[in-house]
């Protein structure tokens, strides 16, 4: 009985070893466990490329570039690495051309090549440009065919170049309808021919006064009065010549500059297109450095202009913008009396086109920065720096500003030195704008000066002397104002 329960004994012994034994084994097999998920060497390797563009996280901060901007760093044409399943890199546009990277990998385009972008107007990409080897910022190149429409015409880089290097700006050329692609420009012929439509100012019919591409009109600030009549200005110059700015006074015209101004009058001022009558068209051509000048006079069908040296007397009738009736009796000059004019120092020379009497803004074009943004007019400063002379009829500028600059243009061609009356010539007057007051003599004449602009012209003393015959009222008006101003 005794050696029973011994063995019965032992049996529990040994089952209770077991017991504990199975439970320490579990217990460090947790504890082995719990050990392990505190140790890095034992964790799962974790990747990341947060923005998709084929780069891990840890190399792009290694190398300084940005792990959330799917195209830092950029990369190449053809680059594939990319991952294309990442929302970051499908919405990014790393070549800029305003599409999706994910929309170019839709439309079978490279993500990395900017094919839309078109810098100089040409309609060739920039990509395409770069790839052939031409200027992405010259719109000439490469060099189109004849009838070539794919460039943008709303880019001012294109309009403002002369592909076909005929001296007309590729914008101009679309506005005449002409080719930009075609030196097929009109340039005038600089001579005095027998008929003004001989001379190719003109595009089409002559009456309808639209001058060709090569004859740029334009406008002065404060002009010449003549019998309230309507003037046409233009300049034309050789191809590949240019004028150059010569300070704020005249500029410098090369040799075969053709200078024209034509003279109109609208048959209603209040309605234009109730139709005008043409009266005559002067020209100055420069040859050989000397200024040369003619008259062309309207035909009473006013279809042509033929070259003549009479002045005669033309009626006119028209209607202002006051609805009042209005006549006068035109007098086209005579080949002396545009000499007494132009005349200074013995030779003559264009009066109204002066850097300061262009420098200004009719109908939203200042006719100086035109000249320039055409490349007809080189050596010139900034505008801005450039003096205007004051439009004579602008109440914003004081009477002395006013008179002066009216003075300028309508008396200072006979009154200064050199002219007609010559200002050097002892105590006598000088009206020109750029000249101080305390030595034009003003002062002096005044009364003189009151006296002659109220002289029915072709009288005697009447100022101006020849070009006009009725007074220019309100001209007069602003004189004495002026003239008051310094009593």
């Amino acid at each position: 009985m005794a050696r029973k329960e011994n063995y019965v004994t032992m049996l529990k012994s040994v089952s209770t070893l077991i017991y504990k034994t199975a439970m320490v084994s579990l217990l460090c097999g947790f504890l082995i466990v719990g050990c392990k998920s505190d140790d890095p060497s034992d964790r799962p390797e974790v990747v990341l490329d947060s923005d998709g563009d084929g780069i891990l996280d840890e190399e792009e901060i290694a190398n300084g570039t940005n792990k959330n901007n799917a195209c830092d760093p950029a990369q190449v044409s053809g680059y594939m690495g990319f991952d294309d399943t990442s929302s970051v890199w499908l919405a990014s546009d790393c070549d800029k051309d305003g599409i999706t990277n994910g929309d170019e990998l839709s439309d079978g385009t490279d993500p990395y090549v900017d094919q839309i972008t078109d810098t100089d107007g040409d309609g060739v990409a920039n990509s395409a440009e770069l790839a052939a080897g031409t200027d992405v910022n010259d719109p000439c190149d490469p060099k189109q065919e004849a009838g070539y429409t794919g460039h943008n015409p709303s880019s001012t880089l294109w309009s403002m170049a002369d592909c076909d290097a005929d001296g007309v700006l590729n914008g101009d050329e679309l506005t005449a309808s002409t080719d930009p692609y075609v030196e097929d420009a009109v340039y005038p012929i600089a001579e005095f021919l027998p008929k003004l439509s001989d001379l190719l100012l003109f595009k089409g019919e002559v009456a309808n006064l639209e001058f060709n591409s090569t004859v740029h009109e334009y406008e002065l600030a404060t002009p010449l009065y003549t019998d309230y009549s309507y003037k046409l200005r233009s300049i034309s110059i050789p191809q590949e010549t240019s004028m150059e700015y010569n300070g704020e006074g005249l500029l410098e015209f090369p040799d075969n500059t053709i200078i024209t101004k034509t003279f109109y009058y609208l048959n209603d001022e209040r309605d234009p297109s109730l139709g005008r009558k043409i009266i005559e068209t002067r020209l100055l051509i420069k040859k050989n450095g000397l200024w040369e000048m003619g008259n062309y006079i309207w035909n009473e069908a006013q279809d042509e202009a033929n070259l003549s040296l009479d002045g005669p007397i033309v009626p006119v009738s028209w209607i202002d913008q006051t609805g009042v009736n209005r006549n006068v009796n035109y007098q086209v000059p005579i080949m002396p009396n545009c000499v007494q004019c132009h005349n200074v120092n013995g030779a003559s020379r264009p009066i109204g086109p002066k850097a300061r009497n262009l420098n200004f803004v009719s109908n939203g074009i200042n006719s100086l920065q035109n000249f320039i943004d055409k490349g007809l007019l080189n050596g010139a400063p900034n505008i801005s720096e450039i003096e205007k002379l004051p439009i004579w009829s602008d109440m914003s500028f004081s009477f002395s500003e006013r008179a002066r600059a009216y003075m300028d243009v309508n008396c200072a061609h006979c009154h200064q030195p050199g002219g007609f009356h010559d200002a050097s010539g002892g105590v006598r007057p000088d009206f020109r704008y750029e000249t101080p007051f305390a030595n034009t003599n003003i002062e002096s004449f005044k009364t003189d000066i009151v006296n002659r602009i109220n002289t029915d012209p072709a009288f005697g003393p009447s100022m101006p002397l020849v070009g006009v015959s009725v007074i220019h009222q309100e001209g007069v008006t602003l004189i004495e104002d002026y003239i008051n101003t310094l009593n």
